[in-house]
């Protein structure tokens, strides 16, 4: 093998400084990134029912509220003490979006105010986008979270992060904002929350069929991005 060029893990030569994926992808890497799109899809459809449920449950109970608040607000703690003791790309910015989580659980406790109850579908709707990014983000970052943990006890190499480099940090934190707001600002839109009981369901399924294709696209996307990262990586430590 000629100086310059190493041999990937799926057996191609790989000239340094070329692109992995140049001249088409080889079986094993369509494989990992149809996996990585379906799975992707399927667990944005997942983030996009739970976020919905959660808008739901903080907006017509009181008790729920009260209960996501002081949710949001521990799991806000938890997330900056990880962010701060951890070895994170972008902390500071992994930081801010952990606090906007704390915000969104204080304003879950004036959700029930006349003030709030009296607002126009405008002015609630830029309150739903900043709960649906907080919710998202929350949600991502706990599921990579619980990933990485199992990914570093399985791996080969101790502690080894499958998420871990700052493009995927960043990437992570621009799939939330994009969910999240798009959730939010559905929710407001279609004026969920003032739904009547009887209504409830029915409108909560309404969203749902717009949210579920907006959270399969968005989701596919990234971890097809992701996973074109992950491959650069792979030959990128090779190379070295």
């Amino acid at each position: 093998m000629s100086d310059g060029c190493k041999k990937t893990s799926r057996g191609r030569d790989v000239e340094k400084g070329k692109d992995p994926y140049e001249g088409g992808m080889d079986r094993g890497q369509m494989v990992s990134m149809a996996v990585s799109v379906a799975s992707g899809a399927v667990l944005g459809m997942i983030i996009s029912f739970t976020v919905n449920c959660t808008l739901v449950e903080i907006s017509v109970n009181a008790f729920f509220a009260v209960y996501f608040g002081i949710l949001f607000c521990l799991i806000s703690g938890w997330m900056i003490y990880r962010v701060t003791t951890g070895e994170h790309p972008r902390p500071i910015l992994l930081g801010s979006f952990s606090a906007l989580v704390m915000i969104a659980g204080l304003l879950c406790f004036f959700l029930e105010s006349n003030w709030v109850v009296s607002l126009s579908r405008g002015a609630k709707v830029p309150l739903y986008s900043i709960l649906g990014i907080a919710v998202t983000f929350a949600l991502l970052f706990s599921i990579i979270d619980l990933v990485n943990y199992c990914y570093g006890s399985f791996s080969s190499v101790p502690g080894k992060a499958l998420v871990e480099t700052e493009t995927q940090v960043l990437l992570i934190v621009a799939t939330a904002t994009i969910l999240g707001f798009l959730f939010g600002l559905v929710f407001g839109v279609l004026d969920v929350e003032d739904a009547d009981f009887v209504n409830l369901r029915g409108a909560l399924l309404h969203q749902e069929r717009v949210c579920y294709p907006i959270g399969a696209v968005i989701s596919a996307g990234a971890a097809a991005i992701n996973q074109v990262v992950i491959v650069k990586l792979d030959v990128f430590f090779k190379l070295e």
